[in-house]
């Protein structure tokens, strides 16, 4: 009775905490988020925003970055290609134009490989927590194996 008292306690406090986080991120951010910047983009004009999202197309001193909210062009003489992620952090100025100050750009396969190294580290965990631990099945327990032997779940 009282794990259950403290798991619920322990859910409540997150959900409240996760809630708090939620409504008030905005006010503890250096930056306007695009999203801020969508909703009102005149009151955004002349103040720095973070815009992230992907090269659509380039050109010689800027690039047109396609975030989750509209597309933007990014006033910049840095070296981008199409489908590149890039994050920018940036004045923005009329017309959806964003003088960039600080970039960070990847190309669409080192961001793939971020998943594929996690899914391969997520199958090297695994391998390692069952050849020491098991799931018993009766007392919804997860117990250490014993050394030396070939148990088989729910023994």
């Amino acid at each position: 009775m009282r794990r259950w008292l403290l798991a619920a306690v322990l859910v409540c406090a997150f959900i409240i905490l996760a809630a708090y986080y939620y409504a008030n991120v905005s006010y503890h951010l250096d930056y306007l988020r695009e999203s801020e910047v969508s909703a009102n983009y005149d009151a955004s004009v002349g103040r720095n925003v973070l815009i992230s999202g992907e090269v659509v197309a380039t050109g010689a001193q800027s690039f047109e970055l396609k975030g989750m909210y509209g597309t933007y062009t990014i006033l910049s003489s840095a070296a981008v290609q199409r489908g590149d992620d890039v994050s920018v952090v940036g004045t923005l100025e009329p017309g959806h134009q964003l003088r960039a100050a600080t970039m960070y750009a990847s190309s669409a396969l080192l961001s793939a490989l971020v998943y594929i190294r996690s899914f391969i580290a997520l199958i090297f965990v695994s391998v390692l927590f069952f050849a020491s631990w098991r799931f018993d099945k009766r007392g919804w327990v997860i117990r250490p194996r014993k050394p030396g032997s070939q148990e088989r779940d729910g023994a």
